[in-house]
């Protein structure tokens, strides 16, 4: 892994670097920026932030230029309101032209016990079950003729690049906190217990029709044989089609060691170092950056700084608003009857040029997308509840760098975190309570993550006020246009069409009663509303989604309006 750069910050005082370095940055940062900027003529004197690029798209841009320019720049850098691209093309220059951003350091280094993180802890507490079925899972298309040997291998120094894939759940001793651990030897020659965590199935016997169903039956299996207690929290299985078929790979991935946005670090740092040793460059390794267990630490330690405590009468008046909904279905513990084999989902999809319409009314508001978008699912909560205000817990990245001085872009990891925000829909113009919603938004302490840190394990006093409050009945997740951005090459062409089995057992203990999941795949807005049946009438999901849809259309329609000459 590398070692952490220092830092520098968007105003080091150097000039503006002219000639070819400089001129491939700016090009190489539009053309990545460019899949987050709808309008083609985005003007580059324009802030980020008014471009509409939202934390993920800077998270991947951040990983880009230090794979392509040996330059570090640290997430917060990115997240400061005020950046351009011009800026950050120059700022990158200056850098690279300095000599980039840090020393090596040996891969994959060994740690001790740490504390689990916060998301991890309350997680682990809600489920009163087996743990292992609980997993992230992908399966990918592989070219014709992987070499065996050489992507055993790149298994290999995956995993120990990554601390996350070798972590373990301690076992409890009475009266501490239960810790995590490291599983597996950071290195070790080929048959350690590294190389347990592959496993090749040759079907290249089967024809293109029998394919399918084996690959869809050990997928399955394979989603019910993680186990964090014993340090079984990754699988890699390569379906073997042969020389001349494309063939499969699985990853799954238990959730208390990965999230969403660690898909991307795994998959780019897979295909580097198998077409590095492919290519007969041995000395390639994984370049973590900050790794996961000394991020727990920091974050642990994070929550006794006067900073961390400055932000606690935020979160205790955020714990004062309103959070539950009414149930259709009287249960003795609606948390409990709440489970994957009660879910059920209702979608909404809008008109195709809503989105675009929706990106400008953000623009115009000084607002991310998501941010238009929960605003009109408080607007349907309020109504739907006749309250002023409700609070809703909303899913956010969880990378951020301000504590500890840490470098996250290239480290996977359960950084997601679920945060608890208040939105305010008192009487005023539609104007005056969506500014209220983005003013809130954008002054939420330290990215959020303060909230969880504070609550276990912060003095105990301040733990057990923002423990009291039980989370919100509903959350809320904007997750754009993920799908696209996977880092496929020339080792995983695509995402496999087969499907990866449950990714959670059936009795696995769902954190909300409702889970409202927005996309714009394909530039088309999506909205899930995923709830449990023994909860709620599906009439009920499809009337509160149905305000929502209003609420939406009324609300880029008005800022539409505003915006005409």
């Amino acid at each position: 892994m590398t070692a952490p750069a220092r830092p520098d910050t968007p105003a080091d005082p150097a000039p503006a670097p002219h000639g070819p370095l400089a001129e491939e940055v700016r090009t190489r940062l539009a053309d990545w920026l460019a899949v987050a900027v709808l309008t083609p003529e985005a003007d580059a004197s324009a802030t980020l932030r008014d471009l509409g690029v939202d934390s993920l798209d800077l998270i991947r841009t951040a990983r880009r230029i230090e794979a392509a320019f040996g330059v570090r720049v640290q997430l917060r850098e990115l997240f400061a309101p005020e950046l351009t691209t011009a800026r950050l093309a120059e700022l990158v220059a200056e850098r690279a032209a300095r000599g980039g951003a840090a020393d090596s350091a040996p891969p994959g280094a060994a740690h001790g016990p740490v504390v689990f993180t916060p998301s991890q802890e309350q997680a682990w507490e809600e489920q009163t079950g087996d743990r292992g079925h609980w997993s992230q899972a992908m399966l990918f298309t592989t070219r014709p003729g992987v070499d065996a040997e050489l992507f055993a291998e790149a298994v290999r120094r995956l995993v120990a690049g990554h601390a996350s894939l070798r972590l373990a759940v301690e076992a409890r001793p009475a009266r501490r906190p239960r810790q995590l651990v490291a599983a597996m030897a950071p290195d070790g020659p080929p048959g350690t217990a590294l190389d347990a965590v592959l496993d090749t199935v040759d079907v290249s016997e089967l024809t293109d029709a029998e394919l399918p169903a084996a690959v869809t039956l050990r997928c399955a299996v394979e989603q019910r044989s993680l186990d964090p207690q014993a340090g079984r929290v990754v699988r890699f299985v390569r379906f073997d089609a042969g020389a001349a078929r494309p063939g499969r790979l699985l990853i799954a991935v238990h959730q208390l060691a990965f999230d969403m946005v660690s898909w991307s670090v795994l998959l780019a740092d897979l295909e580097e170092l198998y077409t590095a040793l492919e290519a007969g460059r041995p000395d390639v390794w994984c370049a973590e950056g900050t790794s996961y267990p000394v991020w727990a630490q920091a974050l642990a330690a994070h929550a006794r700084t006067p900073e961390a405590e400055a932000e606690a009468e935020w979160w205790m008046e955020v714990a004062r608003t309103p959070a539950t909904v009414p149930l259709d279905h009287a249960v003795a513990d609606p948390r409990a009857a709440n489970t994957a084999g009660t879910a059920a989902t209702h979608r909404e999809e809008f008109p195709a040029d809503l989105t675009a319409r929706l990106h400008a009314a953000a623009r115009a508001h000084r607002a991310h997308p998501g941010d238009l978008v929960l605003h009109a699912l408080g607007e349907a909560l309020a109504g739907w509840l006749d309250e002023p205000a409700v609070r809703v817990d909303i899913l956010r990245h969880g990378r951020e760098e301000n504590v500890g001085g840490t470098h996250l872009a290239r480290t996977t990891g359960w950084f997601t975190t679920t945060v608890p925000v208040r939105l305010d829909l008192a009487p005023g113009t539609p104007a005056e309570r969506l500014a209220r919603t983005v003013g809130h938004l954008a002054a939420l302490p330290g990215g959020g993550v303060g909230h969880g840190a504070l609550a276990r394990h912060g003095r105990p006093r301040i733990s057990a006020a923002l423990r009291a409050a039980p989370p919100s009945d509903v959350s809320f997740d904007f997750e754009g246009d993920d799908a696209d951005t996977l880092p496929l090459g020339s080792l995983l062409l695509d995402v496999a069409p087969e499907p990866v089995g449950d990714i959670t057992a059936p009795h696995w203990v769902r954190p909300h009663l409702m889970e409202v999941i927005a996309t714009t795949d394909d530039e088309t807005l999506r909205v899930e509303w995923w709830y449990s049946a023994a909860l709620h009438d599906a009439a009920t999901v499809r009337a509160l989604a149905a305000r929502h849809r209003a609420a939406l259309t009324a609300l880029v329609g008005a800022a539409a309006e505003r915006a005409a000459p």
